[in-house]
């Protein structure tokens, strides 16, 4: 009868050293377990692709399945998701800082823009209050001199149509003349300021004025202009030419060229008595 062949023994060691052992008598020792190759740091990823550069390296076991895998690698990620917060947190809190400091300097560059404006608003608020001294006057001839009268008392300048003389009136009374059918006496402001009578001629003008509640004409050589004056360049009248007599000047204005007598209106229509004319009644009531 043929022999059947003998099947090799499952136990049938793998390499010379185990089977040395087997013949010895000595049992065969386990082999250590291979420790899992760690990826270096410098190195690059087998596919030599990059991907890897700059980000975290970890370490992977040489075998598992992929679930186990992620789940060994998921407390890892949990643990730098938790620790994310604080970093968040003080990056949260730097730019907050940051957000403030840019509001405050935005809120500061704003304030100086509404104080820029409220400066610009003060000053044409002073211009304004500056603008309600500028007064109008109206400027006229005498004797080849520049005299003004404000224009609130004035109602409006006639042409001399006509004078009639008044016997016995008050020296700088020339005469009374219509006025659409009322009579108003005319004051020569030639007389009322001690200087000679001139001729009327086509130049001459009529200023009719109101004071006291009554109309009245001043007749002047001319009308020259309507001017606006401003007040706080108004100096007053030189105090060593001034008199009793001469107390309807409000002030000296300079105006391009020339100086303008400025008048008052009331007090240029009194007319005190003067003592040279006095004296000659005197003289004769003692002689």
């Amino acid at each position: 009868m043929s022999r059947k062949p003998t099947r090799p023994s499952r136990n049938r060691p793998r390499n010379p050293k185990e089977a040395s052992q087997t013949a010895s008598g000595e049992e065969p020792r386990e082999a250590p377990p291979e420790e899992p190759t760690t990826a270096s740091e410098g190195s690059e990823p087998p596919n030599g692709d990059g991907a890897g550069t700059g980000a975290s390296k970890k370490s992977l076991p040489a075998f598992g399945f992929a679930a186990d895998l992620l789940s060994k690698d998921e407390p890892a990620d949990v643990a730098a998701t938790s620790a994310e917060p604080p970093t968040g947190t003080g990056d949260a809190e730097t730019v907050a800082s940051a957000t403030a400091a840019t509001a405050d300097a935005t809120a500061t560059a704003s304030d100086r823009i509404f104080r820029f404006a409220d400066s610009l608003e003060q000053a044409s608020e002073e211009q304004e209050k500056v603008a309600q001294r500028i007064t109008t006057w109206v400027a006229f001839e005498l004797a080849g001199e520049t005299f003004a009268l404000p224009v609130e008392p004035i109602r409006e300048v006639l042409r001399v149509s006509g004078i009639t003389r008044v016997p016995h009136a008050p020296k700088p009374i020339r005469g009374v003349t219509n006025l659409r059918g009322r009579v108003i006496p005319v004051i020569d402001l030639r007389l009322r300021i001690d200087l000679p009578p001139t001729p009327i001629d086509r130049a001459t003008r009529i200023i009719v004025v109101a004071s006291r509640k009554r109309l009245l004409g001043l007749l002047v050589d001319a009308v020259q202009q309507v001017v606006h004056l401003d007040l706080n360049q108004v100096q007053p009248p030189p105090e060593d030419v001034m008199t009793l007599q001469s107390d309807y000047i409000s002030g000296v204005y300079h105006l391009a060229d020339k100086l303008v007598l400025l008048l008052n209106v009331d007090r240029a229509l009194i007319v005190r008595d003067d003592p040279r004319d006095a004296e000659p009644a005197q003289g004769s009531g003692a002689a």
